[in-house]
């Protein structure tokens, strides 16, 4: 049974630091006790370190210690991030974080740093989520920065850079009509909102299903090109998921290769549920897939299926969802989740991909068969679906 949480700020003393501390011991990885001596470390925290702290009756539940004293370095240390194994689950952990990022953008703060270890998976997946990039890898440690107080720019974020595209003929080609495909047998009647339209190629195929069709896009470089591909076939909006207003409610809303790259992807599924969805709506939902970034890691070019890689983060991503943690994200929105599947059983990369099909190498049939076992093996495709419909 969840407990009533109470956030505040420097609350604890050296004793309650240190209690729950050792309560977490084997939360850390490695033990916390096995690299520091915990009353010397609580002494430091309670002393030098800012604490964001969640408090229910019982005590402290979770506890995010920053050294952020020197404004002038405009560089943030988190120190320790812990959750008592009792509240564990909760959300506990992401509401400290988002504290701490808030506060230290509010004080003027440009970067926050942290160190990790590669095994913790549970706590890199969170520190990616929120944007923390890799910036050195030294044996078992990993440090990550956040960098805060930046307009992201997403004019940028949607240029191909070196050795990576933004969209491959493969996403075009072979994707984007399976895709469809995946979508048409759940598709309601009446109108449809795709958020994150890019350039208008996804938006032209959903055109021979429905004629009010609404597009928000942040690009206002990938807005002018989609215009000039859809006329006034489609209301195009230049806005932001987090603060547009849309006039009315929709029966179908497209998200297709959009939620990876938002700094807080439930708030903008909230969004969808609670102001845009109609109440016999449906939401059709895609994101690149992690596991299929199997063969990857074994080479040794990411670090583990979750990664966000420097070209991928240079292009606005935030995170790489697989079905499960996907699922997540829409439970906590309040979203019912009705359907999930794979799309397209995939072992090359893109780049591979539109090698390929330049040739007759890959037929139709190929291709053909590649999305129906996608079918059988969902964690090994391409890209990821789940049809949610509203829980109003």
């Amino acid at each position: 049974m969840n407990k009533t949480l109470e956030l505040s700020l420097n609350r604890a003393d050296t004793s309650q630091i240190a209690n729950h501390l050792r309560e977490c011991d084997g939360l850390f990885i490695p033990p916390l006790s096995e690299r520091v001596e915990v009353n010397e470390y609580s002494q430091k925290i309670a002393s030098l370190a800012t604490r964001f702290e969640a408090w229910t009756e019982d005590g402290l539940a979770g506890l995010l210690a920053a050294y952020c004293n020197d404004q002038s370095q405009a560089t943030a240390y988190i120190t320790s991030l812990s959750v008592s194994p009792r509240f564990q689950g909760q959300g506990v952990a992401a509401k400290l974080l988002n504290n701490c990022i808030s506060y230290l953008t509010q004080l003027g703060f440009i970067a926050i740093k942290l160190e990790v270890n590669r095994h913790n998976t549970k706590a890199m997946n969170l520190y990616e989520k929120y944007g923390f990039l890799v910036d050195q890898i030294s044996g078992e440690s990993q440090m990550m920065t956040l960098q805060i107080g930046k307009k992201r720019q997403y004019n940028a974020e949607i240029k191909d850079i070196q050795d990576h595209k933004y969209a491959y003929n493969f996403d075009f080609d072979v994707m984007h009509p399976y895709m469809v495909r995946s979508f048409q047998p759940f598709f309601r009647p009446g109108s449809l909102l795709e958020l994150g339209s890019f350039q208008g190629d996804f938006t032209q195929r959903l055109l021979n299903y429905f004629d009010d069709i609404t597009c928000v896009e942040a690009s206002t470089v990938a807005i002018q090109k989609a215009r000039l591909k859809l006329s006034d076939r489609v209301e195009l909006i230049n806005g932001l998921f987090e603060t547009v207003i849309l006039p009315k409610r929709y029966d179908n809303i497209v998200l297709v290769h959009v939620l990876e790259h938002l700094d807080d992807p439930v708030s903008v599924l909230k969004r969808i549920n609670n102001e845009w969805l109609t109440e016999t709506g449906r939401l059709f939902m895609v994101c690149p897939n992690a596991p299929s970034r199997q063969i990857a890691v074994k080479m040794g070019l990411i670090s583990h299926n979750a990664a966000v890689t420097y070209a991928e983060a240079q292009q606005g991503h935030r995170c790489t969802y697989s079905l499960d943690t996907l699922e997540r994200d829409a439970v906590a929105a309040g979203l019912n989740v009705v359907h999930r599947s794979g799309i397209f059983f995939k072992a090359l990369a893109n780049f591979q991909w539109d090698r390929l099909l330049q040739t007759d190498i890959i037929s139709q049939e190929y291709l053909e068969g590649c999305y129906k076992l996608g079918k059988v093996y969902p964690d090994l495709c391409s890209s990821i679906f789940l049809l949610c419909e509203s829980t109003r």
